[in-house]
């Protein structure tokens, strides 16, 4: 099979690669500050609640989700990158 890999792919794939750690760690870190809301020890009252049985729980999970998608996307760019350069050589 033929591999063609344009600059702007190269680029698109580098950018891609620069960008991933800093949307990871920010799932993480929304992750962390949301289980702290539904912990009724650090917000208690009507808002909360809801926040807690209702929000959070969806939220937490589309979080986790992406999270875990952005880290295989994070491998399979690596390994794009790491096949594309092997083809060059």
């Amino acid at each position: 099979m033929r591999t063609v890999t344009t600059p702007a792919a190269l680029q698109a794939a580098a950018r891609i690669s620069q960008i991933l750690p800093g949307l990871q760690t920010t799932a993480v870190n929304l992750i962390d500050h949301g289980n702290t809301l539904a912990d009724p020890r650090n917000w208690e009252g009507p808002k909360a609640q809801v926040f807690r049985a209702q929000i959070w729980p969806e939220v937490q999970h589309a979080l986790t989700d992406l999270h875990a998608n952005l880290t295989e996307l994070a491998r399979g760019i690596t390994e794009i990158n790491r096949r594309t350069a092997a083809a060059g050589s």
